[in-house]
C-alpha cells in the first residue's frame, strides 16, 4: 500500500534538499546577523528585509538545516515585531507563521508543527485566505505515521461534510483551487486508515469522493504545475490502492506504469521524490508475483537512491528479507530483518549496563526507601479508609434514603482525594527518584571532567615537555608512546563525562513522559477515552522537579475536571518549548464550559486550583472553550536548573 509513503510524498522538498550539501547552522545564523545589521543601519527597508529572512528560511529549509523551534523564532524575533508593527503587513505575519511550520514539520517536531499551522490557519483566515483543512492536513499525516487510524478517521469525519461541499464549490468558483489539494490530501490518508480498518464500504466511498474533487480541478488544466502533478499522482495512487484491494495484479501493473509515466509528462517538476514510492510498489508488486529477479532490480533501484539508503533501511532489509524467503533462504531473510537494528542495539546495551548500575545504587538510597515508605503507609490508610466507607455505607443503606445518597457521595468523594493523594505521591517519588539519579549522574560526569580529565592534561603536558626536552631517541620514542596513550586517555575520559551529562537528561525526560501515561492510564480507561500525548523533544530538558510536579498536578486537575464535567471522548495532551516559554495544552471534546457552568456552579473550583498553581509559576492560562470542547493553554517561564 501507499501508506509508508504518505510522509515522504508530503515532506519531498526535503528529500530534494538533503542530496545537496548546506551550510551550517552557524553559518545560517550570520546571514540572519547580517540581514539584521543592514536593517538597522537603514541600508535596506523593511520591507525588503522581511522579504529577504522570509527566503532565507525557506533556503536553509531546502538546504536541510534544521532550527530548533526556539532558535527559529528566535532569529525571526525582529521579523516579527516588524511583521506586527503595521497593520498593512498581514501577508509578512501569513510568511512569520509558514516559517516555523515548514521549518517543525520537515524536522519532526510534531507539536510545534500542529500549532503553528493552526496559527497559520487563523492568520491566513484574518487576511481573508480561508484554509479550513490546513491545520487538519498535518494532523491526520502525524496520526497515521503513528499508526493511529482511528483518530485519521475521525479528523476526517469532523471535516467530512465540508469536504462534500467541495466539488460544487469548486465547480461555482467559490473556493480556491488550493482547498481542493488539501482535501485530497487529507482523503488520501482517509483512504489508507479506512483500508487498515478494513472498512472496504468507507474505502471505495472515500475514494468516489476523492475522484470527484480531482476531475474538477482536472477540468481546470492548466492550473499550478505542482497541483498538476499532485493531483495526477494521487489519481493514480487512488486506483492502484483500490487495485490491490481488489487483488487485481494486472491493473496493479499498469497503474504502475502511468505512474512512471508521469515523470515524461511533468519533466519540468522536481520528481525525485516520486521515485521512492513508485520503487517500493514495483517491488511490492513483483513479489507478489514471484517476479523475483524484477524485484531484485528494483531493491537496487531503492539501494541507489541515497537519500532513501540513509532514512529507509529497515525497508529495504525487509524487502531482502521478503526475497530471500521467496526462494527458501530464511536464515538469510531473518538476518536481513535483524541487521537494522543490531547497530542500535548494540550502542543501547553498553549504555543500560553503564545505567542499571547507577539506577540500582540510588533506588537503594536512604531517601528513596523513605518515600517508598511513605507510600505504603498512604496505600494502607487508603485500605482502611475504604472498609470503614464500606461499613458506613451498609449501616446507612438501611437508614433514611437522603442519608444514604448524602453518605454514598460523600464516600465517593473521599475515595477520589485518597487515590488522587497516593497517586500523586507514587508520581512525585518516581520524579524525586530520577532527579536524584540524573544529579548524582551529572555530578559523576563533572567529577570525571574535572578531577581525571584535569590530572590526565596534567601529566600529558610534563609528557611533552620532557619529550622536546630529551635528545635521547629511543627515550624520546618512549616519551612519544606514553604522551599519545596519555591523550587516549584524556579524550576517553572527557567524552564519557560529557556523554554521562546527556544521558542523565534524556533518562529523566523518559521518566516524566511515563508518569503522564501512568496518570493518564489509571483515570482514563482506553474503553472510554481516546487519548493522545505527546512530549516534544527535548522541552523538559533541564525543567527542575518542582515544575514537574506542578505540571503533573495541573493535568491531574484538567483530567479530574474532564471526567466529573465534560463528557468527552477523546483528550489530547501536549507540551512543548517555545521562546523559553513552556508549552501544556490539553484539549477535549466534551460539551464545553457554558454549560458545564449552568449545570454545575462548583465546576470552576479545578480551574480555579489551576489558575492558582500556574500563578505561583509566574506563568499564565488561557481557556477556549465552545459546544465542540475545551482547551487549556498554560504558558510557563523557563527558569532551567
Amino acid at each position: 500500500m501507499f501508506s509508508s509513503n504518505l510522509s515522504l510524498l508530503f515532506l519531498f522538498f526535503l528529500l530534494i534538499s538533503k542530496t545537496t550539501a548546506g551550510q551550517s547552522t552557524v553559518q545560517a545564523k550570520k546571514e540572519f546577523e547580517k540581514l539584521a545589521k543592514a536593517y538597522n543601519a537603514d541600508r535596506i527597508s523593511a520591507d525588503k528585509y522581511l522579504d529577504s529572512a522570509y527566503s532565507l528560511t525557506q533556503e536553509f529549509v531546502n538546504e536541510g538545516i534544521e532550527f530548533k523551534t526556539q532558535e527559529l523564532a528566535g532569529l525571526l524575533s525582529l521579523y516579527k515585531d516588524i511583521a506586527w508593527g503595521k497593520k498593512e503587513y498581514g501577508r509578512p505575519r501569513v510568511k512569520y507563521y509558514m516559517a516555523l511550520a515548514d521549518n517543525a514539520e520537515i524536522f519532526g517536531q510534531t507539536g510545534a508543527a500542529m500549532y503553528y499551522n493552526e496559527k497559520l490557519s487563523e492568520e491566513l483566515a484574518k487576511n481573508g485566505k480561508i484554509r479550513p483543512l490546513l491545520g487538519d492536513v498535518f494532523k491526520v499525516k502525524a496520526f497515521n505515521e503513528q499508526s493511529l487510524y482511528n483518530k485519521v478517521i475521525s479528523t476526517y469525519r469532523d471535516k467530512k461534510e465540508y469536504i462534500q461541499r467541495l466539488p460544487e464549490q469548486l465547480r461555482n468558483k467559490k473556493t480556491e483551487n488550493v482547498n481542493g489539494m488539501f482535501a485530497i490530501d487529507i482523503l488520501a490518508v482517509a483512504i489508507e486508515a479506512y483500508i487498515k480498518t478494513k472498512d472496504t464500504a468507507a474505502v471505495y466511498r472515500t475514494a468516489l469522493l476523492a475522484d470527484q474533487i480531482g476531475n474538477i480541478l482536472k477540468g481546470k488544466y492548466p492550473i499550478n504545475r505542482q497541483h498538476m502533478l499532485y493531483n495526477d499522482f494521487y489519481a493514480l495512487i487512488r486506483r492502484h490502492d483500490i487495485a490491490l484491494l481488489e487483488n487485481n495484479q494486472v491493473k496493479v501493473g499498469m497503474l504502475l506504469d502511468s505512474i512512471q509515466t508521469l515523470k515524461t509528462t511533468y519533466k519540468d517538476q522536481p520528481m525525485s521524490y516520486i521515485e521512492v514510492p513508485l520503487f517500493q510498489m514495483k517491488v511490492d508488486h513483483f513479489l507478489i508475483l514471484k517476479n523475483l529477479d524484477s524485484a531484485r532490480f528494483y531493491i537496487k533501484q531503492l539501494e541507489s537512491l541515497p537519500n532513501f539508503f540513509k532514512s529507509q533501511q529497515p525497508i529495504l532489509d525487509e524487502y531482502k528479507a521478503q526475497l530471500q524467503a521467496v526462494q527458501g533462504d530464511f536464515q538469510g531473510g531473518y538476518t536481513s530483518l535483524t541487521s537494522a537494528l543490531a547497530h542500535e542495539r548494540k550502542a543501547k546495551a553498553v549504555l543500560m549496563a553503564e545505567m542499571d548500575t547507577l539506577l540500582y545504587a540510588y533506588t537503594e538510597a536512604e531517601n528513596t526507601k523513605i518515600e517508598l515508605r511513605k507510600s505504603e503507609k498512604v496505600k494502607q490508610q487508603r485500605t482502611n479508609w475504604l472498609v470503614l466507607i464500606s461499613i458506613a455505607s451498609s449501616i446507612f443503606i438501611l437508614a433514611i434514603y437522603l442519608i444514604m445518597v448524602y453518605r454514598s457521595r460523600k464516600s465517593r468523594a473521599q475515595v477520589e482525594a485518597l487515590n488522587n493523594v497516593s497517586n500523586m505521591q507514587i508520581i512525585a517519588m518516581e520524579e524525586a527518584k530520577h532527579q536524584a539519579v540524573r544529579e548524582e549522574q551529572q555530578r559523576l560526569g563533572q567529577d570525571l571532567h574535572d578531577g581525571l580529565s584535569s590530572s590526565i592534561a596534567a601529566i600529558k603536558y610534563q609528557l611533552e615537555v620532557l619529550w622536546m626536552d630529551t635528545n635521547d631517541i629511543a627515550l624520546k620514542n618512549k616519551l612519544n608512546t606514553l604522551r599519545m596513550e596519555t591523550e587516549s586517555a584524556y579524550k576517553a575520559a572527557r567524552n564519557k563525562s560529557h556523554e554521562w551529562f546527556s544521558t542523565a537528561d534524556e533518562q529523566q525526560e523518559l521518566s516524566f513522559e511515563k508518569q503522564i501515561k501512568l496518570l493518564t492510564d489509571s483515570s482514563l480507561p482506553d474503553n472510554r477515552y481516546n487519548k493522545t500525548i505527546h512530549i516534544d523533544n527535548s522541552s523538559l530538558i533541564g525543567v527542575g522537579m518542582d515544575i514537574r510536579i506542578a505540571l503533573l498536578r495541573i493535568i491531574q486537575e484538567a483530567i479530574t475536571n474532564i471526567i466529573k464535567h465534560a463528557r468527552a471522548k477523546s483528550v489530547e495532551i501536549l507540551i512543548y518549548e517555545e521562546e523559553d516559554i513552556l508549552l501544556l495544552t490539553v484539549n477535549d471534546d466534551g460539551i464545553g464550559l457554558n454549560e458545564k457552568k449552568s449545570s454545575d456552579g462548583k465546576s470552576t473550583m479545578g480551574l480555579q486550583s489551576i489558575h492558582r498553581r500556574v500563578q505561583s509559576l509566574n506563568g499564565e492560562t488561557k481557556i477556549h472553550s465552545d459546544t465542540k470542547g475545551t482547551e487549556i493553554t498554560i504558558s510557563i517561564p523557563l527558569v532551567l536548573s
